[in-house]
């Protein structure tokens, strides 16, 4: 049983790590472009990713970008990275719109520049937040000929949803878990209460 146990966290691992060289290997030359021709560079205070569906419910929820977040702007083309949630999402000016919105999200009212364009082969909604440079963002981002649009819908979390929706990441492996050691040894435990009760 440990085994299992130890196979599905394995698996986990493997799949993260086949999904971070895949993308890496998929935006290789544009990175390499956008870093020999470095316009603009800048820690984000806050990157979210919109959810489009799949395991823990996550479409539409806007999801959170773990870890220490930069922006690379080359001549025509930009990249975010977040190290440590292993992403790196790389957008084509002339693929991408950018427009400012806000959110109910952390500090109220705070201003938001929302990228949407195809990155790694599909369509990707991300929201970008700085405190003190978002107006030189704009700019930079222009500046690789994206969309300006002039305001983008409300970011906001579904009601209800919103509590499942946040499973994401290392919390959609945990639940999984849970789930997986319950079905297996729930049965049994109650079996095993029921015939040791006086």
């Amino acid at each position: 049983m440990e085994f299992v146990f130890a196979a599905v966290i394995l698996s986990g691992f493997v799949y993260l790590s086949v999904r971070r060289n895949r993308e890496r290997a998929r935006n290789a030359p544009v990175r390499n472009e956008i870093e020999a021709r470095v316009s603009y560079r800048t820690r984000l205070d806050r990157a979210s990713v919109l959810g489009t569906g799949g395991f823990g419910g996550t479409r539409g929820v806007w999801i959170p970008l773990r870890g220490p977040k930069q922006l690379m702007v080359g001549t025509d083309a930009f990249m975010i990275s977040a190290p440590r949630a292993l992403r790196e999402i790389v957008f084509t000016g002339d693929e991408s719109a950018i427009a400012i919105s806000q959110t109910p999200l952390g500090a109220a009212g705070q201003d938001w520049i929302v990228i949407t364009g195809q990155a790694g082969g599909r369509q990707i909604r991300l929201a970008i937040a700085a405190r003190d440079n978002l107006p030189e963002i704009w700019q930079a981002l222009a500046s690789t000929g994206v969309t300006q649009l002039p305001v983008a819908a409300e970011l906001h979390h579904p009601g209800m949803a919103y509590g499942l929706g946040r499973v994401t990441g290392w919390r959609r492996v945990a639940l999984a878990i849970v789930v997986v050691v319950f079905l297996m040894f729930g049965p049994a435990l109650v079996l095993f209460i029921a015939r040791h009760l006086p």
